[in-house]
């Protein structure tokens, strides 16, 4: 059933599945993110369908982790380059978490092979349709779900990413000159990392996303999958990337963040602002450096989930 139709449902059994689209999850992230915490929560499963061509498909799987993955029949029998790149990286997927992938549409003997060719053992279509007392001895029988399918631990609300990647790992304190230099570096990284990268970067506040930076950053926005930029004082942009405002309380205001998270390639530089001098006057942080997947997936999670001001209503004039 739709995400949206059963976020309010009471407590499932492991066999009921709510399913979200994979387009949907960059649409609105916050929203969308926390229907999926509210009906796993309630004991839902949660499916994702990709798309026959998203380039951004095993992000959304990194940034979900779903039990269950449905891929529609036509990308199967895909012979461009990028479904080829998308079904092996789902395979990967699939091993890591025990994911179950489901083809969907398989309207012919073509489908049913090619989904078989791929490892995929259950589906739904015409092609399958067996009557009652007809399914052969190879058909596969049990449960869809092998646990676990979560791998990733489910952080509370108010976790930022620095307090995620720094977990467990040795601490840096550094003046703001080194990590300008060190986040360009990342930046001109994601546009060798593939189209099918995210990229999230945090600015503290809006004064900051200005120069070089600014420029990087509009760059990153077409060529990426999804380019996000959060800050206090932010308003709405049309254009380039997408220009996020964030509460002045929220904890993420004290860091500085960017996550880089793609198919292939994954990392994260996190700092926090420890509002004082070095002895050279520059502001001083406190930064770690992560490529640890599952760690970046989470900080990236928590990024795009972080709660939106509520927009002030302009009185009329009168």
């Amino acid at each position: 059933m739709p995400l949206t139709d059963l976020a309010h449902r009471p407590v499932a059994g492991r066999d009921a599945v709510a399913l979200v689209d994979e387009h949907e999850v960059f649409a609105d992230p916050p929203t969308v993110l926390h229907r999926i915490a509210a009906v796993r929560e309630r004991g839902f499963a949660v499916a994702v369908r990709i798309a026959e061509s998203a380039s951004r498909a095993t992000v959304v799987l990194a940034l979900v982790e779903p039990e269950v993955v449905v891929v529609p029949a036509e990308a199967l029998v895909a012979s461009d380059l990028r479904a080829a790149t998308t079904l092996l990286s789902l395979r990967a997927h699939c091993e890591r978490t025990n994911s179950v992938a489901l083809a969907e549409g398989v309207d012919s003997d073509l489908h049913r092979e090619a989904a078989l060719a791929h490892g995929i053992d259950f589906g739904c279509g015409t092609a399958l349709h067996v009557a009652e007392g007809e399914a052969g001895p190879s058909s596969p029988r049990g449960g869809l779900f092998r646990e676990p399918t979560w791998s990733a631990p489910l952080d509370d609300a108010t976790a930022a990413p620095f307090r995620i990647l720094s977990a467990g790992r040795e601490r840096v304190r550094s003046g703001k000159g080194l990590l300008v230099s060190m986040s360009a570096d990342l930046e001109a990284r994601a546009g060798e990392a593939g189209p099918d990268t995210i990229a999230l970067g945090t600015f503290q506040h809006h004064d900051h996303f200005t120069g070089a930076a600014r420029r990087r950053w509009l760059s990153m926005a077409d060529t990426l999958a999804h380019v996000a930029v959060f800050a206090v004082g932010f308003g709405t942009s049309t254009s380039g990337p997408d220009l996020v405002p964030i509460e002045p309380h929220d904890p993420l205001v004290d860091e500085w963040n960017v996550i880089l998270l793609g198919e292939s390639f994954a990392c994260a530089l996190s700092a926090l602002d420890l509002h004082r001098r070095t002895a050279g006057g520059e502001r001083e942080f406190e930064y770690v450096v992560s490529y640890d997947r599952e760690a970046v997936a989470r900080a990236a999670r928590a990024t795009l989930s972080r709660p939106r001001p509520v927009p002030l209503e302009v009185p009329p004039s009168s």
